[in-house]
């Protein structure tokens, strides 16, 4: 199943006003507050590679199981394209 990655950045946008509310009550120095940021950068940097991995992962084996059939529609939209070319 593909990560949510509209919900990571949710949880992202969340958790960063979190740290910025701590900083602003003065919880947090800020090296802190660069240390959560950085943090968090990652782990929706994560999740956004996993989404690519496995989209790269979907469209792979889509391409290797519809191989002929899309060979067939690019050959037909080559004839089409051709055809238009000469007649006009």
């Amino acid at each position: 199943m593909l990560p949510d990655l509209i919900g990571a950045t949710r949880d992202y946008w969340r958790k960063l006003d979190a740290v910025e509310a701590a900083y602003q009550r003065n919880e947090l120095t800020l090296e802190e507050v660069d240390a959560e940021v950085k943090a968090l950068m990652v782990e929706l940097g994560q999740t956004r590679r996993q989404l690519l991995r496995d989209s790269w992962a979907i469209a792979q084996t889509f391409v290797n199981r519809q191989g002929e059939a899309l060979a067939g529609v690019a050959a037909l939209g080559v004839l089409a394209y051709v055809w238009l070319t000469v007649n006009f």
